[in-house]
């Protein structure tokens, strides 16, 4: 009897320890359906089946588990919700997901095209880091190549560790949606997303729509959001390569949790989860100001937030449509004061703490010197501008721009510098303009007058060492 009790026990434990490896998995042929789920190793996130608040529909999607429950990270059918609790998701032994209505017998969604070749063993996996893997069993999580993950459909959130950007040698692009609602997950007008036409940048579009452009890359942050920049909770990365183009951050404390969310009024927020008060706490958000709207000035134009009306010509330029400038219609710009005509005297002018113009279009090179962008631009008669591509250190890197600049503003603390092609006669009259300036005439003046009184004192004090010399001459 104590032998049987013994089996008895190994067994149970031997099914509690299956129970446990495989609350965070879902094996091939596997069916979760609506009252189940599946948690990551630590409890941090869960899996299963949804309903928004004040809706009856239903969704498969990733939400946390230990904290604020109820706040969803990933759905999978956006679009294509279930309208009863009859869905049944399974990995099929090509490791494809599928969720399928129960009740009609059609397939919801399917998390990509069945590959070729069958797997051996695959299962889908929920890591802690909210992420839901598919891999083959027992070869471990390479979550550089999967079979398919979460990771790479992001939806109204970007988690620690998630790429916001494209695999080159894919296609695959990763860009994150808002949600049409707060209680509907389908897609929303809004996407951000990292444009690649030029250098790459950051933007925020309404359907086609561009809203707000956050700018390229500078080495330190991206040039359009000055307070985006290294903290105490989080480090982030840019990368560009022959590989791929992303943009990722993670918690230098693993302890905080914070994720960047897409709502769907466009805000973009940075949240951070507050035990003490158990709620999310606004950490930053990209506050979309009047001079943040895409292209306001138009071409040449600088927006000033803190001047009325906003807009400017840039030193050189001057109202396009002075009509309509004086209107306050700034969309068609300013043009150079003085034409270019590609002469050899043509040469760049100076603008500090500006944001970047927009970079589609532009060329970009990471090793070149700035000396060596200048020599460039001027040999190009169709390029207006150039810039360091890499503030950090001493600078490095080229940007050129060729056509009218577009969406500059003033950036008063953390502005990067560009350089604008005019023509001699406009930098002559600018270097005049600025050498006449008030803080500049002082040094005009103060400058020659030293200078007389240093001859007067000389000329004194020769005649009186000269008349001393002379008396002493004559004594003797």
């Amino acid at each position: 009897m104590s032998k049987i009790k013994l089996i008895f026990g190994f067994l149970t434990l031997y099914a509690s320890i299956l129970r446990t490896h495989a609350a965070d998995t879902i094996s091939a042929n596997q069916i979760l359906r609506y009252n189940q789920t599946i948690t990551s190793p630590q409890e941090t996130f869960e899996l299963g089946f949804f309903s928004p608040p004040n809706s009856t529909n239903h969704y498969v999607g990733i939400w946390y588990k230990k904290i604020s429950s109820g706040t969803v990270v990933w759905v999978a059918n956006r679009n294509t919700p279930l309208t009863d609790t009859s869905g049944e998701l399974t990995l099929t032994l090509q490791g494809v997901l599928i969720l399928r209505d129960a009740t009609k017998g059609n397939v919801v969604w399917s998390s990509t095209n069945s590959p070729t070749m069958s797997k051996k063993n695959p299962i889908g996996q929920l890591l802690d880091t909210g992420n839901f893997i598919v891999h083959e069993e027992g070869e471990g999580i390479n979550q550089e190549d999967p079979v398919w993950q979460s990771f790479d459909f992001i939806t109204d959130t970007l988690l620690p560790g998630m790429k916001q950007g494209w695999n080159l040698m894919t296609g695959l692009e990763r860009r994150f949606t808002s949600w049409r609602s707060p209680n509907d997950p389908a897609f929303g007008e809004f996407s951000f997303w990292i444009d690649t036409r030029g250098y790459p940048q950051l933007i925020l579009t309404k359907g086609r729509e561009i809203k707000f452009r956050v700018g390229p890359w500078n080495g330190l942050r991206f040039s359009g959001m000055s307070n985006l920049r290294s903290n105490s909770l989080y480090n982030f990365t840019f990368v560009v390569n022959q590989r791929e183009i992303y943009y990722q951050y993670n918690p230098i404390d693993t302890s905080i949790i914070t994720r960047l969310v897409l709502q769907p009024s466009g805000r973009i927020e940075r949240l951070v989860w507050i035990d003490s008060k158990q709620e999310w706490s606004l950490y930053m958000a990209a506050e979309i100001d009047h001079c943040n709207q895409y292209a306001l000035c138009g071409p040449f134009g600088r927006c000033s937030i803190d001047k009325s009306p906003v807009c400017e010509c840039l030193e050189g330029f001057q109202p396009t449509s002075p009509d309509q400038w004086r209107d306050t219609d700034w969309s068609q710009g300013c043009q150079h004061s003085v034409p270019l005509d590609c002469n050899p005297g043509e040469g760049f002018n100076k603008y500090l703490n500006l944001k970047l113009p927009d970079t589609r279009g532009s060329w970009y090179n990471h090793t070149m010197t700035l000396v060596e962008c200048e020599q460039m631009c001027k040999s190009n008669c169709s390029c207006t501008a150039y810039a360091n591509s890499n503030i950090s250190g001493r600078g490095s890197g080229c940007f050129l721009w060729f056509g009218g600049l577009i969406d500059i503003r003033t950036i008063a603390d953390d502005g990067d510098t560009i350089y604008i092609r005019l023509s001699a006669s406009e930098l002559e009259s600018i270097e005049d303009s600025n050498s006449s300036s008030p803080g500049r005439r002082p040094i005009r003046i103060i400058v020659p007058m030293a200078s007389v009184v240093l001859v007067i004192l000389i000329s004194i004090y020769l005649f009186y060492h000269f008349n001393r010399k002379k008396s002493n001459n004559r004594k003797v």
